[in-house]
């Protein structure tokens, strides 16, 4: 099971769990859990930069790239290049509404014309500073700190116009119900993706950099050019070099040759693994006796929408699958531990051919990364991160298994004395029994709670989550916090992506197909900040996981150049529990929490005010990034915020109890330190396979099983011979070296909710001690986006560096 997934919600029937979980399943890369990185911007980052691009490159460090968690953005209204110094307003109107709002964008066909349109502005800018190169400097009248400011810009030009058709075309590919809509863009998102390989190629770009902005083309020492230029500008040069350095284009044309074959190689090799874990299931047969164990947990209807009708045998045995939700769903709620054994042995064992692929990738990327010159890997990817070295990722990870040993083993030996209990005779912990006991003991608390009020034995938060619960509460948050309008507004039906357009729009949307609403913000004194779409329930067609994606990044530039104001605008999609005869969906708690942390990923986005849309927003420090999301998500299990205002029924409209969200809050925190200590052995494990001695036979390592199974076994976390859980880790493709991030984030957020909430959060809303915590978060952090050291942001906020012991204390209360 994957740690970053929250733990599964306990439901008095597991099927239904099971539903729940088949619409709500969320991936924690990306993004934003992101998510997301990572591909699409559903968070992203770039020298000039793109989200989508990072499913494609080896690290998601291509210079025109979309990387995590999600996204890059583009230009409202504009996909002409400014070539003058004066930069024109990036608000132009639209005579008519259009996909997503984006000028030109109101036919599948557009995307394609808007590529190639993209394509021929790009060039332009390119023929530009190529042409500029060629200039001889008269060196006197010209303003060098003027020409390095314009460099920068034409070079965020160039990034702006291709996100602005590459993340829409994103975002459309993957949510639209329309077929040709999600084709067209399916093209253009190919054209584009192709062409990002040229811009990255391109020295003449980096030449322009070293050139007018460092000054030291011909030399190693830069001039002080780059000292006269502000912080922002400072950090978009230096980010921008790096991330062109990091691949390979400061070398000798054979060496740079050899880096890009090299990295053609390990694209292929981060495809087949990724592949092989959608794409291989492995199948297996129970006999009878288990079989009857599984339809104690999964009634054969429901069963029957995981395996193929012809796997339900007439003999009483029964085929099952290594899916990811069958087996997690028996691994938590069967009692049977033949039963449990045997799904995890055989989903755990499901894809052997990822173990050689996994061994190649981790040769590739050390060979390729030692010929641009770092030690290793780790040390490429932790480069441009905010813990700088594996060094810095070994001490926290130190830190932290020091500080949850304790509860780990409190919780450990809790379980061990519940096997006992329910099974007698040997009470060792295995791997398959994690899950399962885990639950077993968080059912007998909330009992326990329960008894305290009243004795009510029903799941004690059904009926109090709702989709207009959680959107009421966003909207009574923000203004707290921010002094910010949330207003929705109507979509026209040109600007939907959610209703088939090849049939009766009108009629979908009378019939209530569709579920797409549109949120602008607004400040009083800082006039409009953007727009979210919030796409939360499930369609055929449509991206099935959580995600943020940044429809267009956003742009406030206002120097001594000229001024540009480009407006965000952003998406949130998951896919929430549907709503049923036309009544308000209500929700798990866990999916309010998926829906508020992707939420902080728009939230972030939309507050950031920076000159380049390459530092906007979530396009911060990898680490760092998940860092709002996770606070926001606070706001979901905080019982001040539930019982006040989150948490309502739906039926009565009665608030839920401070008692009752008390508890929420409690069970949330169970075996926490279970997750944790398994976080830090997959952290670890992470680091030692692209380390400076990665664990790779190829290069004189030790196997990844060995090295797996011996972390498991230090740690104490149970570990079962002859298995590769690994195998399927999708995480060593899309965060390489940076699994650590989660907890590292997590850190992050729970020392800024304890120094800037928790003593506010049960003020009243007229009180201005939450908005003087909301405002200094959102001055002093998310304003910067990417465009601030993460290091200075976080210690202007806390007034001191950050504490591990603000996380530990949470996950404490009981």
């Amino acid at each position: 099971q994957d740690v970053c997934h929250r733990a599964s919600p306990l439901t008095t029937d597991p099927s239904l769990y099971l539903l729940s979980s088949m619409r709500s399943f969320k991936i924690v890369q990306g993004g934003c859990r992101r998510d997301f990185f990572r591909s699409p911007r559903r968070i992203c980052a770039v020298h000039i930069s793109c989200e989508h691009q990072k499913q494609h490159s080896s690290d998601g460090q291509l210079h025109f790239q979309r990387s995590r968690s999600l996204s890059s953005s583009a230009h409202h209204g504009r996909h002409t290049i400014r070539r003058s110094l004066s930069l024109s307003a990036a608000s132009a109107s639209v005579d008519s509404p259009t996909l997503f709002s984006l000028p030109g964008l109101s036919h599948p066909s557009d995307f394609a014309q808007l590529a190639n349109k993209a394509i021929r502005d790009c060039n332009s800018i390119r023929q530009e500073l190529a042409s500029a190169l060629n200039e001889e400097d008269d060196g006197v009248n010209t303003n060098q700190v003027q020409k390095a400011k314009r460099t920068l810009h034409l070079l965020d030009d160039i990034s702006n116009v291709v996100c602005t058709v590459i993340d829409a075309a994103e975002l459309c590919r993957s949510t639209h119900a329309t077929p040709q809509w999600r084709n067209g863009a399916s093209d253009a998102f190919g054209i584009l993706s192709e062409y990002i390989g040229s811009l990255n190629a391109d020295d003449r770009l980096y030449r322009s950099l070293r050139r007018f902005v460092f000054n030291d083309e011909d030399k190693d020492s830069s001039s002080e050019i780059i000292a006269q230029l502000s912080p922002e500008y400072q950090r978009m040069a230096t980010a921008m070099r790096k991330e062109f350095e990091r691949d390979g284009i400061h070398l000798q044309y054979t060496q740079r040759e050899e880096a890009r074959e090299l990295n053609n190689v390990i694209v292929g090799l981060e495809s087949l693994f990724s592949n092989n874990i959608t794409e291989k299931t492995k199948y297996y047969n129970v006999g009878e006796e288990l079989a009857v164990e599984v339809e104690k947990v999964i009634p054969r209807h429901v069963l029957g929408q995981l395996v193929r009708r012809d796997d339900l045998s007439s003999d009483g045995s029964m085929t099952l699958s290594s899916d990811n939700l069958l087996s997690n769903t028996l691994l938590a709620h069967s009692p049977s531990p033949q039963l449990r054994k045997e799904v995890y042995l055989e989903s755990n064992t499901a894809i052997p051919e990822n173990l050689k692929v996994l061994d190649s990738l981790i040769e590739q990327r050390h060979i390729h990364s030692t010929l641009l010159g770092y030690k290793s890997y780790a040390h490429r990817v932790l480069s441009d991160r905010m813990v700088e070295n594996p060094q810095n990722v070994a001490k926290f990870l130190n830190e932290m298994e020091k500080r949850s040993r304790g509860m780990f083993e409190k919780e450990m030996e809790l379980m061990m004395k519940a096997k006992q209990y329910v099974e007698g005779g040997d009470s060792q912990i295995q791997a398959w029994d994690v899950p399962f006991y885990s639950n077993f003991i968080k059912a007998q608390r909330q009992h326990q709670r329960s008894q305290e009020e009243g004795g009510n034995s029903d799941d004690s938060t059904q009926g109090y989550f709702t989709v207009e619960n959680s959107i009421n509460g966003m909207k009574a948050l923000i203004p707290d916090l921010f002094g910010i309008d949330m207003k929705e507004v109507e979509i026209p039906i040109e600007e939907r992506w959610d209703i088939d357009t090849t049939t009766n729009a009108q009629d979908q949307l009378a019939a209530g197909a569709a579920g797409l609403r549109k949120f602008e913000f607004h400040h009083e004194h800082d006039g409009a900040l953007g727009s979210m779409y919030f796409d939360l329930h499930p369609r055929d067609g449509k991206f099935v996981h959580a995600a943020h994606f940044t429809i267009r990044c956003g742009r406030n530039r206002e120097d001594d150049i000229g001024s540009d104001r480009q407006l965000p605008i952003v998406a949130l999609v998951c896919n929430l529990s549907p709503s049923s005869s036309g009544s308000n969906a209500l929700l798990s708690h866990s999916e309010v929490e998926t829906l508020y942390h992707e939420f902080g990923h728009g939230v972030h986005s939309l507050l950031s005010r920076c000159s380049f849309q390459h530092l906007s927003g979530t396009r911060a420090a990898m680490d760092f990034v998940e860092t709002p999301s996770h606070f926001f998500e606070t706001f979901a299990r905080d019982p001040s915020f539930l019982s006040r205002i989150l948490a309502r029924h739906y039926m009565t409209g009665k608030p839920m109890s401070e008692l009752r969200a008390q508890h929420l809050k409690q069970s949330h925190n169970d075996f926490r330190s279970v997750e944790v200590q398994t976080q830090i052995v997959h952290s670890r494990f992470d680091q030692a396979l692209f380390g400076e001695n990665p664990c790779s036979p190829a290069l004189g390592g030790s196997s990844t099983t060995d090295v797996f199974e011996r972390l498991h076994r230090e740690a104490g976390v149970p570990f079962a011979a002859g298995t590769h859980w690994h195998s399927r880790f999708g995480h060593l493709v899309s965060y390489g070296a940076g699994y650590y991030g989660y907890l590292y984030a997590q850190v992050f957020a729970a020392d800024i909710w304890s120094s800037c909430m928790s003593a506010n959060i049960n003020s009243t809303p007229s009180s201005s001690s939450l908005r003087e915590g909301g405002t200094k978060i959102w001055k002093e952090m998310l304003i910067h986006g990417g465009g601030k050291d993460p290091k200075k942001m976080l210690k202007v906020v806390l007034g001191r560096d950050p504490s591990v012991e603000p996380f530990f204390e949470g996950i404490s209360e009981r």
